[in-house]
Formats: structure tokens, C-alpha cells, sequence
């Protein structure tokens, strides 16, 4: 896998990206992103007529804008069909798992809380 890193201004939003976020999920993400930088590329189209299309990690760039950050690193994937772009862009956003309750319990609590699990949502783990 090559990883390139492209100046965010070249990066173009997918139009059809269905998925949105709280101001608390963007704060989490700019929280991550000054503690420990993209530790993960963006997923990004270089077909011809797709030319660099987000096609994962809208988010994490519309929060590296917000930061004035300049360069993120990218992955490229060839995707000339629109209909695989789209379907890679929600392969990434849906298959993401379930939480481990017993797993996280073992993890102290103050970084579950740093990272955006609520105390409601951690109530059943720490009782």
C-alpha cells in the first residue's frame, strides 16, 4: 500500500456521502487529530473522471480544514465505476463491528470518557 500525502485543497467531497456528524463527533475527531495526527489515510478515487474523490474519511478532512491543516496523507484506489466508489464509501462507514461491554471494562474510565463513551453509556460496564 502507498501512502501519499496530498495538499487537502486538491480533495474533492463525494456529493453523495450519506453520512453526518454532532459538533460532539467533530470535536472528538479534532481532539484525536491534534493528540495523535492521521494515524489512518484517507481513502481517495484516482479514476480519470473521479480524480481525487473522498471516498473515505470525509470527516477526518472536513476537520483537518477546520484546523487549517495542509497536507493529509491518502491512499489511492482505482475506482472508475461510480457505483464502486459508492459502495467502498459505505463498506467503510458500515462495517465497523460491535463494542466488546467486558472489553471495554477493563480499560480505565477516564479515558473511555476522553474518547466520547458517555457516563450514561458506560453505566452498565461500571457497575
Amino acid at each position: 500500500m502507498k501512502i501519499t500525502d496530498v495538499p487537502i485543497r486538491q480533495l474533492i467531497f463525494a456529493e453523495y456521502n450519506p453520512r453526518k456528524a454532532t459538533e460532539e463527533q467533530i470535536s472528538q475527531v479534532k481532539e484525536s487529530l491534534s493528540r495523535f495526527g492521521f494515524v489512518e489515510p484517507i481513502v481517495v478515487n484516482s479514476a480519470l473522471d473521479r480524480m481525487n474523490v473522498i471516498v473515505g474519511g470525509h470527516l477526518r478532512v472536513k476537520v483537518a480544514k477546520l484546523m487549517g491543516i495542509k497536507k493529509i496523507p491518502v491512499y489511492y484506489v482505482n475506482l472508475p465505476d461510480i457505483k464502486k466508489e459508492q459502495e467502498l464509501n459505505l463498506r467503510l462507514n458500515k462495517n465497523i463491528g460491535l463494542w466488546d461491554w467486558d472489553m471495554l471494562a477493563t480499560i480505565e474510565e477516564t479515558i473511555l470518557h476522553d474518547v466520547g463513551f458517555s457516563k450514561e453509556a458506560m453505566e452498565d460496564v461500571f457497575k
